[in-house]
């Protein structure tokens, strides 16, 4: 995971957000894997992985973990609500059965209209996106549909770490089926949620927001690249890299300048301000990689020296990534 800078994310409450895995399809898979989501999230897994321990192998049936989110005390409700939300991320038939969809989402929609309990809230936010479809069997009438659910978890009146794993889950359903979802009630919670004073917020939905289709997002993630917070605008510059978009030029091209980064980036130790600025330069060259890939040139042509000098980078991984942009650029045609 990267990395907010230190100072600029403020701290949460353990045990509001566990890590997420990565994103399936291969191009949003690295970014997922090193986008700039707060490391605050990093401390709070292992705050939860000890308080709870490591899961028991799925024994337990699903369904029994259902029963105790809705029948059971406060405490019980939200060891169950955690260990569903991982059960699911690393049980395959899970993330594929539209029952237990559909229960979670029914639970969902009226723990956010209940508003008592938080932790279960946003653990079975977390929940909705660790499926791998959409469709559910078995909602009660009148329930929403999953993406609406997590649009309205996303709004405001509602608890910000819940804000923050529904905007995180709408992301990763958006990034599983590879960039072609436009839900215009989640993005325009998405596009309210970048303007929130919370700064955690701002900077996953405009996250999130780079992986809907459609103007509106695009006009939204380009209002971001003035962002206060580095992180945010970040963010966005890479969605828009990926789209080849010019209005990300200059926070790209910071992002390709070490220098740049060097002054920028704030870190307790030497060590850990190289892995941040190589995941910067990583995750930008890989923004331009995906655009050229797709034909989409502009913004690397425009890019070209910065990716020539880091063609020639120490680090293996910026290296080949910004010699392969370089390669298509070189293609004839």
């Amino acid at each position: 995971m990267s990395h907010a800078p230190a100072g600029e994310t403020p701290n949460r409450d353990p045990g509001v957000l566990p890590d997420l895995p990565p994103v399936e399809p291969p191009s949003a898979g690295f970014i997922v894997q090193l986008f700039v989501i707060p490391a605050a999230i990093v401390a709070v897994v292992v705050v939860v992985w000890l308080l709870f321990g490591k899961l028991a192998g799925g024994e337990r049936p699903a369904m029994d973990y259902v029963q105790t989110i809705e029948n059971e005390s406060a405490n019980r409700r939200f060891r169950a609500a955690y260990e569903l939300a991982n059960l699911i991320r690393n049980t395959d038939s899970l993330a594929r059965d539209p029952e237990l969809l559909g229960r979670l989402n029914g639970l969902l929609a009226r723990e956010l209209i209940a508003g008592k309990d938080e932790s279960v809230q946003n653990f079975l936010a977390l929940s909705l996106g660790e499926f791998k479809i959409l469709e559910t069997k078995g909602s009660a009438d009148g329930v929403t549909p999953p993406l609406e659910t997590l649009a309205l978890a996303v709004e405001p009146g509602h608890p910000t770490p819940v804000r923050v794993a529904a905007a995180m889950s709408l992301a990763k359903h958006a990034a599983r089926l590879e960039n072609t979802l436009d839900d215009p009630k989640a993005v325009t919670a998405l596009i309210a949620a970048g303007t929130d004073p919370d700064v955690e917020l701002r900077q996953v939905s405009a996250f999130a927001l780079g992986f809907f289709t459609g103007e509106p997002a695009s006009v939204a993630l380009r209002e971001r690249l003035v962002d206060e917070d580095r992180s945010t605008r970040y963010n966005a510059a890479i969605a828009l890299g990926r789209k080849d978009d010019p209005a990300a030029v200059n926070v790209l091209r910071e992002m390709l300048t070490p220098e740049d980064l060097e002054r920028t980036v704030v870190s307790e130790s030497a060590d850990e301000k190289r892995s941040r600025i190589e995941a910067l330069e990583l995750e930008a060259i890989q923004a331009l990689l995906t655009s050229t890939r797709a034909g989409h040139t502009a913004l690397a042509e425009t890019l070209k020296p910065q990716l020539s000098a880091l063609s020639k980078s120490g680090l293996v991984g910026v290296r080949s990534n910004a010699s392969e942009v370089l390669k298509i650029l070189q293609r004839p045609g």
